[in-house]
């Protein structure tokens, strides 16, 4: 990872491979995300860690289960779910990534409009709706508490 991008610190629960394969993306990822949002000045969060069961469990009684940030921490983390797909790990920090760079966005703007975007940056191809839900992105049914059911 070029020296331009922030070190990031994943916790050891997460599985090394995906991980691995998210650290490729990181230069194209952070290189779109500063674009978007070049008030961030590249201050992404620093640490991934995992959900705890517990978390999943609650977040999952909620519509999600996935990932969460808390935005406005003075050293912000990202929690992932481990149990995620390898395309779910990028994806779901992608996401909260967006939710410190557009702290008023909302879940529709995020996932809808925003995360397509810096897909295609990053990948060179159209996100599919259905093939990010089941990765990971949103709730699993349609509209269930603004959790951007994108069509």
């Amino acid at each position: 990872m070029a020296s331009r991008y922030p070190e990031l610190t994943f916790d050891p629960c997460l599985d090394q491979q995906k991980v691995e394969w998210l650290i490729t993306t990181l230069p194209a990822t952070y290189d779109s995300l500063n674009k978007l949002a070049p008030w961030m000045k590249g201050k992404w969060p620093k640490r991934v860690r995992c959900m705890s069961n517990k978390e999943i469990v609650s977040g999952r009684q909620r519509g999600a289960g996935h990932g969460f940030t808390r935005v406005g921490e003075r050293r912000p983390s990202i929690w992932l779910n481990p149990h995620l797909s390898q395309p779910g790990y990028w994806l779901v920090f992608t996401h909260e990534c967006l939710h410190h760079g557009f702290d008023d966005g909302s879940e529709g703007e995020l996932n809808c409009v925003l995360l397509p975007h810096v897909f295609r940056e990053v990948f060179g191809k159209k996100l599919d709706p259905e093939w990010a839900r089941r990765h990971g992105v949103g709730s699993r049914t349609p509209n269930y508490r603004d959790r951007s059911f994108c069509r």
